[in-house]
């Protein structure tokens, strides 16, 4: 639709405006290095790709932000594309993370009455009118439909579009990526049909870092590494690769660089000869591959979060070389978080090898 420079200039000009009398506020993801390369957080028609191997954590990122946005905004539509786990994974894999039981205590053992308190605490902060879900893969127009329908029926609210994972969208084009293609025109149609909409889209990886690995010097991610076309990567405004580099069974040292690379993760070196590398063991690492925006300046695009000490792994020491560890509690939580972002817990492991569907709305609910 054809529209003249005049009108959307006073269109900008005002919404400019709003963002400096503070009409306007980013959304925050509660991830403080995320939020820094947003410029401050989501923002009308952004739109975030986050990316990683699968059990990488991408999934666990997302409901970190979900649940950040959720609990510090009271204006906010979210609606959910869940591709990958259905709501019954997710939910029970709140539980486990809020209570420290593993899936089988969830479902298995008969819960005391103070646990049956605690259980309805948890599923409490689901019941929201404000969410809604897409529980399944759906059509790219499927998707558009839904999303439109959102946007008709709340124009005055700001809306978060998430989808997880873009791999999974429902194929219709007998192709995976041409379906992936279609579903992200679709998603760059719907950015510009509200005042406030952003969108945060997950995908993979594909196998090309896999073959970088006998090669430290090459295990930095790169746009190449990423599933698709080329589409996701042009499209975001702001992209981030998630490492863990022990799933990939790389356990000596991560990455090769010079001695004076990323100063600002020195706790997070092993220092060689002539060289430094990552410590692989524990920690998440961010690597941003676009900042739509940010100061060209701005060099710090690694950022890394440890999960946890080299030292609590069966088989793996303290490296011998030095370098500081945030303090955690008994629970393996962090009590000074590297980023200001919400306290989390390792993921539980293998919580999810079932296939067991949603059950329908049940009125005798025991919490």
């Amino acid at each position: 639709m054809l529209k003249k420079s005049t009108e959307l200039t006073n269109k900008t000009v005002k919404r400019i405006s709003d963002f400096q009398s503070g009409k306007i506020k980013p959304i925050s993801t509660g991830i403080s290095h995320l939020d820094r390369s947003c410029l401050g957080g989501l923002t009308p028609s952004f739109i975030l790709g986050i990316a990683a191997r699968s059990f990488s954590g991408k999934t666990y990122d997302l409901e970190r932000i979900q649940r950040h946005i959720l609990e510090n905004n009271e204006d906010i539509v979210m609606m959910n594309g869940n591709y990958e786990l259905n709501f019954f994974k997710i939910l029970v894999r709140d539980i486990c993370q809020k209570t420290g039981k593993t899936m089988d205590e969830i479902l298995y053992n008969n819960p005391t009455v103070e646990e049956l308190k605690e259980l309805s605490s948890i599923c409490e902060v689901h019941r929201k009118d404000n969410v809604y879900y897409q529980n399944e893969p759906v059509t790219p127009e499927q998707f558009f439909d839904d999303v439109k329908f959102i946007i008709d029926a709340y124009p005055d609210k700001k809306i978060v579009v998430t989808v997880d994972n873009l791999e999974n969208v429902l194929d219709t084009k007998n192709s995976q990526k041409s379906s992936v293609d279609a579903f992200l025109t679709q998603i760059n149609r719907l950015k510009d049909m509200h005042w406030f909409i952003s969108f945060i889209i997950l995908n993979q990886l594909n196998d090309n870092i896999l073959e970088r690995l006998d090669n430290p010097k090459k295990h930095k991610p790169i746009e190449k590494d990423l599933y698709g076309s080329g589409q996701f990567y042009k499209l975001c405004d702001v992209l981030y690769i998630k490492v863990l580099p022990w799933r990939m069974h790389i356990t000596d040292k991560f990455m090769v660089f010079g001695k004076n690379s990323y100063p600002w993760l020195e706790d997070f070196k092993i220092e060689g000869a002539n060289t430094d590398s990552f410590d692989p063991i524990g920690i998440a690492y961010y690597f941003y591959l676009k900042r739509r925006g940010v100061d060209i300046k701005d060099t710090r695009d690694v950022f890394a979060e440890r999960i946890f000490k080299r030292n609590e792994v069966e088989g793996f020491e303290e490296s011998a070389n030095s370098f500081s560890l945030p303090n955690l509690d008994k629970n393996n939580i962090i009590q000074e978080p590297v980023f200001d972002s919400v306290k989390f817990n390792t993921e539980p492991k293998d919580a999810f090898d079932s296939d067991l569907e949603e059950e329908g709305d049940i009125d005798d609910r025991p919490f």
